[in-house]
Order: structure tokens, then C-alpha cells, then sequence
């Protein structure tokens, strides 16, 4: 297995724990603003040392695109963000695994068709995802958080399809890091319009060297280097095999989860995450091949 495969599965699920860790006493609207401002900053300088900061000017017919992506890296931000605060991050890493499935759904919807056997993945997987949301009614904030998490894994499938066709324009072939940039500044813009007004200077006042500000900046580090593993993987590996390598995200999470957050996963959570982890290792073979024949 190729290493940088899976530094990226420890960085990626590094970015949910941090999230959570810092959630537990900031508001999703002060980390969403905190996180993207300090990745700005990284961005800067990290494109200045290689010499690329003139490219964030070439963006001739790519540019409204770059406004979808960080619209979309908005909206999957801040739901990912509400789950994490209602839920743990283990139940998190799981459902937002689920993004396999929504690409499933948007590929059909843009006219692509499906076999049988991919019908019945889909069928198979969404009652994983049931099993996994299992809660007692009462619990009301957590049957949210996982409409969240879901909301999520559906608006990360559709960036990854914008990402891919900006990655891949003929007329105006932008770098990954470009992309990185902009789809991190946009998510930073739509942050402030949209939720700006509750933003609490207040919570600068709360900062101290304690777990949920280590939180923040460490979801902010691990933020920068999933833009530069994943960016970098996708163009180096099939897809396929960058999102299958992935699936090992949630058991990384929840291993982690279970011995240092004290969090705990029941048995028809457990059954509902290894049916969501096969479905979407076919799914993403069965794609694999697809591409191969075509």
C-alpha cells in the first residue's frame, strides 16, 4: 500500500477528531471562521516559498466553478461541523463515508446508467446508514447530527465532481493548489456572509492552551495537508483507489475515538458500519472497472 494513501487516512481522520475536540467549547460559526482564516494564511505562505502566488490569477473560465467549490466547502463544512457538535466523531467518520453512495445517486441523476447489482449496493448501503443513526427518540439532537453528517457526505460528493471537471479543463488546466486556495477562501467568504453576524469576539476572550483550542489549531494544520495529500493522491492514484483506501478513515477514527475520547459504537453501529465500508469498497471497483472498459 502506497504511504502517502495512508498518511492521508490519518490526516483526514486527524481533521474529524481535532473538529470534534475543539467543537466542545467553541461554536460551529467561531471554528468555521477560525480554521479557514489560519489555512488562508498557510496557503499564502506555503504558495509564496513555491513560487506559484502568480497562478491565483489565471483563472479565465474556471473562476465561477472556484465559486461553487467553496459555496459547496461551506455548506459541507458547516453541517459536518453541526454533527460533530451534537455527535461523536466516530459516528461522524462513518456516515460522512457515505459520500460513495451520494456519488452513486448524482452519477444516476446526470444520466449514467446502473446495473442491478449497483442498485442493491445502494439499497444495502442506506440501510447501513440506518443502522449506524440507530438512537433512542428521545435523543432528538442526535437523529440531527446525523442528518448533518449525511448532508455532508452528499454536498462533499458534488465538490468532488466540480474539483474533478476544474482539474480537468481543457481551456484552462488550473494547478491543485490553486484550487486548494480558492476553494479555501470561498468556504472563508460564504462563512462570513452567512454567518458572520453570529460570530462572538467574546470567544477570543475564552482562548487558552487547553484540548479544544489545541483542537482548533490542529484542525486547522490537518485542514492545509488534506488539500496537499488529497489533491496530490487524486492525481497520482485512480480514484478508486484513493476512495477506497479512505474507507480505513472510520476505523482509524473510532479506534482512536474508543481509547482516548472514551467513545463507544453498539453492536448494530458496528454491523452498520462494516455494511457501509463493503458496499462502498464494491462500489468504487465496480467504478473502477467502468472507467477501465470505457
Amino acid at each position: 500500500m502506497h504511504f502517502s494513501l495512508l498518511i492521508l487516512v490519518i490526516i483526514w481522520g486527524s481533521y474529524y477528531i481535532s473538529n470534534k475536540i475543539a467543537l466542545k467549547t467553541f461554536s460551529v460559526t467561531f471554528a468555521g471562521i477560525f480554521i479557514r482564516l489560519a489555512v488562508f494564511v498557510i496557503m499564502l505562505i506555503y504558495m509564496y516559498l513555491r513560487k506559484e502566488l502568480k497562478s491565483l490569477f489565471k483563472l479565465e473560465y474556471v473562476f465561477p466553478r472556484l465559486v461553487i467549490i467553496g459555496l459547496l466547502g461551506f455548506l459541507l463544512d458547516y453541517t459536518a461541523f453541526m454533527g460533530f457538535k451534537y455527535s461523536t466523531a466516530s459516528k461522524g467518520a462513518i456516515l460522512l463515508r457515505s459520500d460513495v453512495l451520494f456519488s452513486t445517486l448524482v452519477s444516476i441523476a446526470f444520466g449514467q446508467k446502473v446495473t442491478l447489482l449497483e442498485l442493491i449496493i445502494v439499497i444495502l448501503m442506506l440501510f447501513g446508514v440506518f443502522l449506524v443513526s440507530e438512537q433512542s427518540i428521545n435523543q432528538l439532537s442526535f437523529v440531527y447530527s446525523d442528518i448533518f453528517f449525511l448532508l455532508s457526505a452528499l454536498f462533499i460528493s458534488l465538490n468532488a465532481f466540480v474539483i474533478r471537471s476544474v482539474q480537468t479543463d481543457k481551456k484552462n488546466p488550473t494547478s491543485d493548489n490553486v484550487i486548494a486556495f480558492y476553494n479555501n477562501f470561498f468556504t472563508f467568504l460564504f462563512f462570513i456572509l452567512f454567518l458572520g453576524k453570529n460570530f462572538q469576539l467574546s470567544e477570543f476572550l475564552e482562548i487558552k492552551l487547553d484540548p479544544s483550542f489545541l483542537g482548533l489549531l490542529f484542525a486547522s494544520i490537518f485542514q492545509f495537508l488534506i488539500y496537499v495529500f488529497y489533491y496530490h493522491c487524486l492525481r497520482r492514484y485512480p480514484v478508486w483507489l484513493v476512495r477506497s483506501i479512505l474507507l480505513l478513515m472510520p476505523v482509524y477514527v473510532s479506534l482512536f475515538s474508543f481509547l482516548f475520547l472514551k467513545e463507544k459504537l453498539t453492536f448494530l453501529q458496528i454491523i452498520g458500519m462494516v455494511i457501509i465500508l463493503s458496499c462502498a469498497f464494491v462500489l468504487t471497483n465496480i467504478l473502477y472497472k467502468d472507467e477501465v472498459k470505457k
